[in-house]
């Protein structure tokens, strides 16, 4: 028992500890910094990035156990201060390796794992390479469609949430669902999506939140548990009267006397924009919450 507690055992006792911690966030980067090849999924990559790190943690522990030692301060440092990965907190990282544990061991969607704070690496990752917020055309068609149903009188009384509910108003009426590839979960971009005004749910989820955010607003993209949507940031949760007054106006026939739905965040409220709610802040289709995926301002 006292061989254990000797200076030498405990050092590479701790040496063992951050060569086998230092993996994961080591693999988390490197899939940053290195894109997946062709379609790979963003599985495999990440798997294929978690092989490596460990080899590198291997390796790098046999050559130096100092460098290995160097190499987890640094790139905790990385993890908490570069803007880049700025979402990438040690409490994110946790939560990316829950879901990577859950979704090894069990069916995701019977498996509530996660509370509306962050989206999964996996579908944070994908979402965001979709997203198309400063794309010329995404931002032409924002434009024209946030003018198309609603007038001047509206924008002076209710401001420039009257621009997301047109554009809500013109999407939701032209939208066609369409299921994805069979066996393929597929992303579609903006630009693909507003030409066909076509898809399933995470690309219309996907369409709405580059087109609101193309026009200066703020929107985050939830997963529940076989749906993905869109919610909008409408103001303060002491505008909700106001909001809800809002839509009341400019949706009678599809709100007709039914709820206003919203999440509050921080005191900031956010409006359902889901295709299966006939008008912003429809009901939930799914209330029970996986993720939340949001984007930097």
């Amino acid at each position: 028992m006292t061989r254990f507690f000797r200076p030498t055992a405990l050092l590479n006792f701790a040496i063992r500890f951050i060569q086998i911690i230092i993996v994961f966030p080591m693999a988390v980067l490197f899939s940053f910094y290195i894109p997946p090849y062709n379609s790979m999924d963003y599985e495999l990559h990440f798997l294929l990035c978690l092989m490596f790190a460990a080899v590198v943690s291997v390796i790098v522990t046999k050559f130096s156990q100092k460098l290995i030692v160097v190499m987890f301060i640094g790139i905790l440092g990385i993890m908490a201060f570069n803007k880049t990965f700025k979402d990438q907190t040690l409490d994110g990282i946790y939560a990316d390796y829950n879901a990577m544990l859950v979704n090894m061991t069990s069916n995701p969607h019977k498996v509530s794992y996660f509370k509306p704070v962050r989206g999964t690496y996996f579908q944070d990752q994908r979402v965001k390479s979709a997203m198309q917020p400063t794309h010329p055309k995404v931002r032409a068609f924002a434009v024209e469609n946030s003018t198309r149903y609603f007038h001047d009188e509206y924008y002076r009384k209710f401001g420039k949430a009257t621009r997301y509910f047109s554009l809500f108003k013109h999407i939701r009426l032209n939208w066609k669902y369409v299921n994805d590839p069979l066996g393929m979960d597929y992303y579609s971009p903006p630009t693909e999506s507003m030409g066909l005004l076509a898809g399933d749910c995470d690309d219309y989820a996907i369409l709405m939140a580059s087109s609101v955010m193309s026009i200066g607003g703020e929107a985050r993209i939830v997963i529940s548990p076989s749906h993905m949507y869109t919610e909008v940031k409408v103001g303060t949760i002491e505008d909700i009267d106001e909001v809800s007054y809002a839509i009341r106006t400019l949706f009678p026939d599809e709100v007709n006397g039914g709820k206003i739905h919203f999440h509050e965040t921080g005191g900031d409220l956010w409006i359902n924009f889901d295709y299966t709610a006939s008008y912003p802040g429809g009901p939930f289709l799914e209330p029970e919450l996986y993720s939340v995926i949001t984007f930097n301002k």
